[in-house]
């Protein structure tokens, strides 16, 4: 049964957009930038120095407190730089021996166990920026959790292609983040005309009875998380306690406690003028937009828009890394075709 909500729009994602989109991978940028400044004016001690070689998925900087998020390398190189909380390293190109970790079945986990991993795998939520450990130690126990699994921005489409072929990964991640918040009972949300997606997590639901799927018409702003809830549940916020996850954030969840490896890549869509075929690449977190949207064909646009055309904002360094809650780039090498409804960044 298909949900929808008043007020909504109804909208199209951006020409040349595939159901089946393929993930792609960038080519490689010669440096990298990693941040140690974090929310609530948390700034990291460096656990590197000038002129160390650094593996990928190596500690870079962390914080001897649990409200903050350790910073891992996405490439391995040469530290060149720690200035104004910023750690470049140089890229060596080879990424031949990532950092891992020991793993144990998450069943076998204390709760406190289970988050202190989730810790140090650097995961955040990818619609917040939020560090998922401190989401997902909540001290009230929520109604519910609701996994988004569409982006409604027309020009975004991050979650959408996480959650293609993945929804046995997504259900096992979902099913550890509801014992953590001691709750028992889920939604799904897929947009219609994702129906292999759809019908994927059925298929794989077919003997849960707290886990629900729902398919909801394609609408904006649908995946902002309070219109989602009340949309999903029926309630406004005021009236339900329900934490919204992505399906990316899920997908991320799962790699952390099987692989043993911490999260060092991104899911961004990078879209704009007509011209160019959209595209999703897993985008390594420190690479510089600019190399981002090179690979792409976009060359010195004249404007760029981060997480999507709607409700995103314009980029005026075209250097600044891409970041665990960058989802979508949106680069126009002309202005007029920029949608009208988005005139405003210009």
């Amino acid at each position: 049964m298909a949900v929808s909500f008043k007020g909504a729009k109804k909208y199209k994602k951006h020409n040349g957009f595939s159901k089946n989109i393929t993930i792609k991978t960038p080519l490689p940028s010669p440096v990298h930038f990693f941040n140690m400044a974090q929310d609530r004016n948390i700034i990291l001690n460096p656990c590197v120095n000038i002129g160390d070689n650094i593996m990928k998925g190596q500690k870079l900087a962390d914080l001897d407190i649990y409200e903050a998020l350790p910073v891992f390398s996405s490439v391995s190189g040469i530290v060149t730089s720690i200035h104004e909380n910023i750690i470049t390293i140089e890229n060596d190109m080879l990424d031949d021996n990532p950092v891992t970790a020991d793993t144990a079945p998450p069943d076998t986990l204390t709760t406190r166990e289970l988050l202190w991993l989730i810790r140090e795998g650097g995961i955040r939520d990818t619609r917040t920026g939020a560090p998922l450990h401190i989401l997902l130690s909540a001290q009230k126990v929520p109604d519910c959790v609701i996994v988004c699994c569409f982006d409604s921005d027309p020009y975004s489409s991050a979650d959408q292609t996480a959650a293609l072929g993945n929804s046995e990964k997504i259900l096992k991640a979902l099913n550890i983040v509801l014992r953590l918040l001691g709750t028992n009972k889920a939604f799904i949300a897929v947009e219609q005309g994702c129906a292999n997606i759809y019908s994927d997590f059925k298929y794989n639901l077919r003997y849960n009875k707290n886990i629900f799927l729902q398919s909801l018409k394609a609408c904006y702003p649908q995946s902002r998380s309070d219109i989602l809830i009340k949309t999903v549940t029926g309630k406004n916020t005021d009236h339900i306690n329900a934490v919204v996850l992505s399906s990316e954030t899920l997908c991320m969840l799962s790699d952390v406690l099987t692989a043993g490896q911490p999260i060092t890549d991104k899911l961004v869509t990078v879209s704009g003028d007509d011209i160019l075929v959209p595209s999703v690449y897993n985008t390594p977190i420190g690479m510089p937009i600019s190399a981002l949207i090179a690979n792409s064909g976009y060359n010195e646009p004249q404007v760029l828009i981060k997480n999507g055309v709607l409700s995103g904002i314009k980029i005026n360094n075209p250097d600044e890394p891409v970041m665990h809650n960058t989802n979508s780039i949106s680069a126009f090498n002309d202005k007029k075709n920029i949608p009208n409804y988005a005139k405003e960044l210009i």
